[in-house]
């Protein structure tokens, strides 16, 4: 079933790409120029944490789960057949932007524990609490609520998840790699093309969430079935 899924995301994504990017193309581009800056801004012979780097992370912290909650408003919204505008999808995001931080970051304090604990108790975490996002701006649920809803629901969906979301990852981050050691291999060293390629893979990331949430629905359908 996973390639299905996968097929599946895929076709979603491509049908829906505009409106996504529109969503969270204007965030990923604001914190790769941050990013940019936080960069040059580091002395290599004293690489402290700077003024830029603090913004970098802080920037990151407050538009993910606006941008994420915004997505995932979004694709639920295609699912019901009632498509909503980007700004609908990003007020949707902003009214919960607080739960949706406050679940990410708990989820990430158990995953790090677990990476810590011989590294697979982390991945078996992170993908125990995969669908914990999609309770908190779908559902509403509080952050303990969404995690504990996670929990529950992905018992029956682990290994699709693992397996679906390594593909995802083994792609994205492949082709990451290979177009960095394309462009050392023609000695390209471009700020602005490697800017670009943040901006391409960061928006790329959506894919996984894309995917989650197609799981996330067959699970609805099976327990209203």
């Amino acid at each position: 079933m996973v390639p299905l899924y996968l097929k599946q995301t895929w076709f979603f994504f491509r049908a829906n790409l505009v409106p996504i990017m529109r969503i969270q193309l204007p965030f990923i581009i604001l914190i790769t120029l941050i990013s940019m800056s936080a960069i040059q801004s580091v002395d290599p012979e004293n690489p402290q944490m700077n003024n830029s780097l603090m913004m970098f992370y802080l920037t990151s912290l407050i538009f993910l789960p606006i941008y994420v909650g915004a997505t995932i408003a979004y694709l639920e919204s295609v699912v019901n057949e009632q498509p909503i505008s980007t700004t609908e999808a990003l007020k949707i995001g902003l009214t919960r932007w607080w739960p949706l931080l406050i679940t990410k970051m708990l989820g990430a304090f158990g995953i790090v524990i677990g990476l810590f604990l011989f590294f697979i108790p982390g991945i078996y975490v992170l993908v125990r609490l995969a669908f914990s996002e999609y309770h908190s701006v779908i559902e509403k649920a509080g952050p303990t609520e969404a995690l504990k809803n996670s929990w529950d629901d992905t018992s029956e969906f682990f290994w699709p998840l693992v397996n679906g979301l390594a593909v995802l990852f083994v792609i994205l981050l492949g082709g990451n790699l290979l177009l960095e050691a394309l462009l050392q291999v023609m000695g390209i060293d471009s700020v602005l093309l490697r800017s670009l390629l943040d901006i391409v893979f960061g928006f790329l990331n959506c894919l996984y969430t894309v995917y989650g949430f197609r799981l996330y629905c067959v699970m609805r359908e099976k327990q209203s079935g």
